[in-house]
């Protein structure tokens, strides 16, 4: 009982197809307007079947046959295929095992659900006899194979042959004695098929048919069992070359890591020298009262102290200081002066106080970085307007900042606005790091990123980080 109730507990929807499921829903709903689209009327299978009866014809008896079982394909198609489809959406899992059983059940309820409501709306009554109880074995033996890589429409060509190989049971005299073909049509029929001495060109036809259907979907399921197995390989060939892709990065920035360790010792070695020559410097001068050498001392003291901070900055990514937007503005905007669009950049900070915790090296650049996307989105017969704005937002759980940059250029098309971050990603022949160092360094700093963009008009790029540091 325990174990029971354990595997009970542990049963939990891993994800769920949503375009799946609405398609299956649409499918299923569609079933109960087929008997209305769909009947022996506008099939003219009464009509071939009189027809044969008056003139004692066998042809007509086939024909009428051959229509009864088009008749029946058409309108089971919705919910057999809608019923699988739903079934599919849904990934159950009971512990770490994906539980197929529990998504049979789903169909087999969706279809029995189905029937009845169809009786119960057009008081039509559905047999549910062998040919929808081989259909339906089908189809959960179809879902126990899990062709997760085979497109919608080869699945549901696929349960569509079986579904026509099986409704030529229905006509077959030879079944008699078994739940097959006790509807009203199918029953005129082999009752026509008796009159007429048809009964074996009838159950020959019926046995071709179910035949041919039936190979012809077998040799479908194998093509897409071999279609799946080779999708399968090649998605953990990807999974596996993205893995050998990462690691060999790993290992490159362990080891530019490394070499950024021996670099910022040498680099720091003369700084801290300097730092001491100068302090030595700097008490003689104050004992010897010169005063405009001690303050030139104090400036050189405090500009290699900062450069020594910066250089282990660029080393140690998550280290971050408080600092003004003016300041990381003015950094931003240095580096950014020798550029060819330096004179189109126009800054508006309205909040020129605000202090945020971010790494004086890297935010910079990703300021810079945005800027330069900006510039190389402007087409050259448009005169390049780039802004760069800064505000302060209050919220409920404090204060924020957003830098927006924005541009008059040719726009982010909306396909595209996920994938822009990804490494590698890059609509101008480019590496396509700069926007996914931008993220990398925005989202070390607790914040965000969103994206506004008008096609032909321009983009804005918006960086929310919170006021002062992590959010409260």
């Amino acid at each position: 009982m325990r174990k029971k109730l354990a595997l009970l507990m542990s049963t939990r929807i891993r994800s769920v197809d949503v375009k799946e499921l609405a398609i299956g829903t649409g499918l299923v709903l569609l079933s109960f307007l087929m008997p209305l689209l769909f009947n022996v009327d506008n099939f003219q299978v009464l009509r071939s079947l009189h027809r044969a009866l008056s003139e004692g014809e066998k042809t007509d008896l086939m024909v009428s046959a051959i229509q009864l079982v088009a008749l029946n394909s058409v309108r089971g198609i919705p919910h057999y295929v809608g019923a699988y489809f739903i079934g599919e959406s849904v990934d159950i899992h009971v512990g770490k095992r994906s539980a197929w059983f529990i998504n049979s059940l789903i169909i087999i309820l969706i279809l029995q659900v189905t029937y009845w409501g169809i009786e119960a709306v057009h008081h039509i009554h559905y047999d549910f006899g062998l040919p929808a109880i081989l259909v339906c074995t089908f189809v959960l033996l179809f879902r126990r194979l899990n062709y997760q890589y085979i497109a919608l429409y080869k699945k549901s060509l696929l349960i569509i042959l079986f579904l026509t190989s099986f409704q030529f049971l229905d006509i077959m005299p030879a079944l008699r004695g078994l739940p097959v073909g006790r509807g009203e049509s199918s029953w005129d029929i082999k009752q026509a098929a008796a009159v007429l001495e048809g009964e074996t060109v009838l159950n020959v036809l019926a046995l071709v048919g179910a035949v041919l259907f039936l190979l012809f979907g077998l040799l479908i399921l194998f093509q897409l069992r071999d279609e799946n197995t080779l999708r399968e390989l090649s998605m953990l060939r990807e999974q596996n070359h993205a893995i050998r892709i990462q690691a060999q990065l790993n290992e490159m920035k362990n080891r530019t890591y490394q070499e950024m360790q021996y670099l910022v010792h040498d680099l720091k070695s003369p700084l801290t020298a300097v730092q001491t020559l100068v302090g030595v410097i700097k008490m003689e001068c104050e004992v010897e009262q010169r005063t405009r050498d001690v303050e030139y001392l104090t400036r050189i003291e405090g500009a290699v102290e900062q450069m020594s901070g910066m250089i282990s900055d660029i080393l140690y990514e998550d280290q971050h200081t408080l600092m003004s937007t003016q300041s990381l503005l003015g950094v931003a905007l240095a580096q950014s002066s020798v550029t060819d669009y330096a004179l189109s950049v126009h800054v508006d900070n309205q909040a020129p106080e605000a202090l945020i915790s971010a790494n004086r090296i890297l935010f910079p650049r990703a300021l810079v970085n945005l800027m330069q996307n900006s510039a190389q989105a402007i087409p050259k017969d448009r005169e390049p307007e780039i802004w760069l704005r800064v505000v302060r937002r209050e919220r409920e759980d404090g204060s924020e900042v957003i830098f927006t940059v924005s541009d008059n250029g040719t726009g982010i098309e909306e396909e595209t606005r996920q994938e822009i971050w990804d490494k590698g990603v890059s609509g101008r022949k480019s590496s396509g790091l700069g926007l996914a160092f931008v993220r990398n360094v925005v989202e070390k700093m607790d914040g965000t990123i969103c994206v506004k963009s008008t096609a032909g008009v321009g983009a804005a790029i918006s960086i929310v980080v919170p006021e002062g540091g992590a959010r409260r």
